[in-house]
């Protein structure tokens, strides 16, 4: 970490020298959203829709960016030049900043980060072959925003692990909902279903269908776990590993078993998009 540099409340430093105070309530609480996007071609994707979610997120909790969108994307370019990743994520990470007695704070002197980081993909058999989501019954705390609060899916890691899935997939009430770190979508009889309530909505995801509208439709409504397992298609996105086709959720095979031809079309466009972003 010698040679990689962050930016804190205002100043780019190097990472060893950049601290936060004991009395964050983002460290205290967990009071804190984040946003996380990648380069393609050293270049950030889809960045002006990511900050537009940052601020989202803020609003949902009384925070406010302290800093322009402007200077946001000129010290991103500053970091990912000293960085000199070859793909990288950026991570913009607000909190409420210091508090005095550990619950209140001021919003107008919040803690502001951004850390870049190498992009590591993800092994290429979970797109060539597919992939398996696993069942929890869990609703996240204010759903809509992006906030720190990843309990559920770090205590479910050892779960996933042991059953060689790539990811939770939340449900509430027999309703699905998100992934613990992504989008889901379902296709049924050609028809891409977008579940509607009580989800972060992806930037990834949005692109995605912004691809997908001209040849399918797309209905934002309620996907029931028996209309998830029983799905001819089901595919997450993620701003980390794209599009992936989803094969099995817990011990059930979806449609053939094998990523289906409306998920590879996807794939597909999106290779082409991003190629050209």
């Amino acid at each position: 970490m010698s040679n990689h540099f962050i930016y804190l409340n205002g100043e780019i430093m190097p990472a060893e020298r950049a601290a936060i105070s004991p009395f964050d309530v983002g460290l205290l609480r967990g009071y804190a959203v984040f946003d996380l996007l990648r380069t393609i071609n050293g270049v950030p994707f889809l960045l002006k829709e990511h900050l537009r979610r940052l601020h989202s997120s803020a609003d949902m909790l009384g925070l406010r960016v302290p800093i322009s969108d402007t200077t946001v994307t000129r010290v991103i370019e500053e970091l990912l030049e000293l960085n000199a990743h070859t793909e990288a994520t950026v991570r913009l990470l607000l909190t409420g900043g210091v508090s005095s007695d550990g619950m209140h704070f001021d919003p107008a002197t919040p803690t502001f980060m951004i850390m870049t980081a190498e992009l590591h993909s993800p092994p290429a058999s979970i797109y060539t072959d597919g992939a398996k989501l696993t069942l929890v019954e869990h609703t996240r705390e204010i759903p809509e925003a992006k906030t720190t609060n990843y309990l559920t899916k770090l205590l479910g890691d050892a779960k996933t692990a042991e059953e060689g899935s790539l990811e939770l997939l939340y449900h509430t009430g027999g309703i699905v909902t998100e992934g613990a770190s992504a989008s889901v979508f379902f296709v049924r009889d050609g028809c891409i279903l977008a579940p509607r309530e009580h989800v972060l909505h992806g930037t990834m995801g949005a692109f995605v269908l912004d691809l997908a509208r001209r040849d399918y439709e797309i209905r934002a409504t309620e996907v029931s776990v028996s209309d998830a397992l029983n799905a001819d298609e089901v595919f997450l996105t993620s701003t980390t590993r794209d599009i992936v086709p989803i094969v099995r959720i817990d011990k059930h095979i979806i449609g053939e078993g094998t990523p289906g031809p409306i998920v590879r079309d996807l794939m597909d466009r999106y290779r082409i998009a991003a190629s050209g972003a």
